[in-house]
């Protein structure tokens, strides 16, 4: 993405002389001929044509020149990065009601299909395209199985098939003991669908099973790490395979297990029938849940059923905030090098898979035309290399320029359409940025005319959108750069490298590993030889107060920043990413006001300070963010509170602490009072966020009276 430059002097030729002909009638009012053919105007423009001359060096001086510079040493703008999340597509019935109609599509089309959140009066929707083709498929369950004993990771323990009839039969054993599962086999392709499983079921079979947290774990057979992974349940409302269809809990019907299937199913031989496979294992070994600290009972005895219906009501498929051109024609080529053509969009984003210049003739299939590769530069490209460049930034595509050598000759870096060929983009995205990162079940517009997909949701936040990366921000990459190229040696290389690596990454703090021993302080310590790289994600406006979840660094930013990193360290190096441990802090405040200060704006200016001051982006003494290690003292507290307006004196400060202990749910524990004196001291992997501030305003005139704000 090429550099914006300022432009120091933006007058014209034209400019020029109109405003010196201006001049004329108040230093010179006897002149009265202003027409070209007057001698005293062709000076004028002589002289604005020198001056302009003078303009277009001004221009090329200063800050245009040092932004010149670091396009020559390849420093060039971050793109914008598209907010991803996943969507869940829901149908009106079942696809087994549906699927005999010929005019039903089962396909939801990538790049065709776009779900937004709604408009409203203050702002427009922000839309999202499906990334991928989603095929919904009627799931065939054709194997039911039940393994006894210890389970292990890979194979599954001795398995005897089901009774065919309806008659009641155990899931698990008749006492239920950790390993036992419950196998289902599906015939056909299933991935990313949304499939329920009715149960018919004996109500209150199951003795000790604890109906709000049933012992039990779904899981698929992951082929790509060789073991059973976690599978996603939407809602089982037959707890735990404990009541079956008819029944009615909460005046709600039972029954029904739905199932969201990853992308990544594979089938596998077992018992020597090839199927794709999922389970359900029993286990007491689950972490507790909700407020209640819930976990599971173990049982007496097992569930029974009599039958199991599978059908598909959905899909579930990623996508990302932007929107998809497809075919755009450019224009045609005049066979001349060095030819630019204009998308019309800009800021465009990253390429992906299949995105690139097609050059043809109209009338013959674009099937048929020539497909041009897209570099990032001509330097290396002969002159039959199908080679093109494309700006993200300004949204132009270049074609290869000719260059002339010393000796005279005439070099052509890269091919040139031939005159009179049609210049398309076959497909390409634009869009990207905070406004993507949208909460869990914002997404709910179909755009798309589908038959039969009622809703359309999206289950969790969606993460990763940033902004285009700022000039400030490059330049400053383009000094760490020629200071200290692109080694990572040191902990500043390992820190400056991982912030470099992607625009999500605000901070990154490096671990320095131990050489011989480690001290109590060390509640992780790092082995010799491993390189820890804490990173802390960009954040978007608004987040004075960040949700434990705002912190969450995306997978598919860590990955990215931990491949840029891995390309760089030295071989003897091992390297680990990952985040830092929050401790998130809370003050109760009680403070003495100025007489006639407003209580309600004295709060409000010491909360404001002090979320500001205990962040990890923008707080710290410098306010470039909380330095790691960095002990909050009582002092930092005192001096924050003091230059607030209105406060007249500190009464007391009270730190509460509490910590992370549930990544997926962001809930955080009890908080827990930290002697003042102490301050709250941080281990090296550790990190503090603001929390909620109490304070509490008392009048100086009269200390007995008190009121809370």
């Amino acid at each position: 993405m090429s550099l914006p430059s300022p432009n120091l002097d933006d007058r014209t030729f034209q400019d020029i002389v109109d405003d010196v002909k201006r001049q004329i009638g108040r230093r010179c009012p006897e002149w009265t001929d202003h027409n070209v053919s007057d001698p005293g105007v062709t000076l004028i423009e002589l002289f604005a044509y020198m001056t302009e001359l003078t303009l277009y060096r001004l221009n090329r001086v200063p800050e245009k020149n040092y932004i010149k510079f670091l396009e020559m040493i390849g420093v060039t703008l971050e793109s914008a990065s598209p907010a991803m999340t996943d969507l869940w597509f829901l149908l009106s019935r079942s696809i087994e009601d549906i699927d005999g109609e010929e005019a039903y599509e089962r396909t939801l089309r990538a790049r065709e299909t776009v779900a937004s959140t709604v408009r409203t009066e203050y702002e427009e929707s922000v839309d999202f395209t499906i990334d991928t083709d989603l095929s919904l498929a009627r799931p065939r369950l054709t194997q039911l199985f039940f393994g006894a004993g210890e389970a292990k990771s890979t194979d599954p323990a001795p398995i005897r098939d089901m009774p065919q009839n309806e008659e009641p039969f155990l899931i698990f054993s008749e006492t239920p003991k950790e390993g036992d599962a419950f196998y289902f086999g599906f015939e056909g392709a299933v991935s990313r669908n949304i499939v329920d499983l009715e149960i018919d079921a004996l109500q209150s079979a199951a003795t000790g099973l604890n109906e709000d947290y049933p012992a039990q774990r779904w899981e698929y057979w992951n082929a790509s790490e060789a073991m059973w992974d976690g599978l996603e349940i939407i809602s089982d409302t037959s707890f735990g395979f404990n009541r079956g269809r008819g029944a009615v809990k909460d005046g709600k019907p039972t029954g029904i297990i739905r199932i969201a299937f990853p992308a990544n199913l594979s089938t596998r031989l077992i018992d020597g029938r090839r199927a794709t496979w999922i389970r359900c294992r029993y286990t007491t070994n689950l972490p507790a849940k909700g407020q209640d600290q819930l976990r599971p009972n173990e049982y007496q005895k097992s569930p029974e059923v009599k039958s199991i219906q599978a059908s598909t009501v959905g899909g579930v498929v990623p996508a990302s905030h932007c929107v998809v051109i497809v075919g755009k024609e450019m224009g045609q080529s005049d066979g001349a090098p060095g030819q630019v053509f204009s998308l019309g969009q800009s800021p465009i984003l990253p390429r992906s898979t299949g995105e690139a210049v097609l050059v043809g003739e109209q009338g013959v299939p674009q099937s048929e035309w020539e497909i041009w590769t897209e570099v990032d530069d001509f330097a290396e490209s002969l002159a039959a290399d199908r080679h093109f460049v494309c700006d993200s930034f300004t949204g132009e595509v270049y074609f290869g320029p000719s260059v002339r050598q010393p000796d005279g000759s005439v070099r052509q870096h890269g091919a040139v359409p031939a005159k009179g060929r049609t210049i398309v983009f076959s497909s390409y995205r634009f869009g990207g940025g905070l406004r993507g990162n949208v909460a869990a079940g914002q997404i709910e517009v179909l755009k798309s005319s589908i038959p039969y997909i009622a809703t359309v949701t999206n289950p969790r936040r969606a993460e990763g959108g940033r902004e285009a990366e700022s000039l400030e921000r490059a330049k400053l990459r383009g000094r760490m750069l020629l200071r200290q190229r692109d080694r990572a040696v040191t902990v500043e290389d390992y820190e400056r490298l991982a912030i470099e690596a992607s625009s999500g990454i605000a901070r990154a703090f490096c671990i320095q590993p131990k050489a011989r021993h480690t001290t109590a302080e060390d509640s992780n310590p790092i082995p010799p030889g491993v390189v820890r790289v804490l990173l802390i994600p960009a954040l978007g406006a608004g987040k004075e107060v960040p949700r434990p979840l705002d912190f969450r660094v995306p997978e598919r930013v860590r990955k990215n920043v931990e491949s840029y990193l891995d390309e760089r360290r030295l071989l003897t190096a091992v390297l680990e990413t990952g985040e830092p441990d929050y401790v998130y802090v809370s003050t109760e405040i009680t403070i003495a006001a100025e007489p006639n200060a407003d209580s309600d704006r004295v709060a409000r200016n010491i909360r404001s300070r002090l979320e500001t001051f205990i962040h990890p982006l923008c707080g710290g003494p410098q306010g470039d963010g909380w330095p790691f290690c960095r002990t909050l003292t009582l002092a930092d507290i005192y001096a924050q509170i003091q230059v607030a307006a209105g406060v007249a004196f500190l009464l007391e400060v009270k730190f509460f602490v509490s910590r992370l202990i549930n990544v997926e749910e962001g809930r955080l524990s009890r908080e827990e009072a930290v002697a003042s004196t102490e301050g709250i001291r941080l281990k090296p992997n550790e990190m503090i966020a603001t929390r909620e501030h109490r304070v509490r305003v008392r009048s100086f005139a009269s200390l007995g009276n008190s009121e809370d704000s």
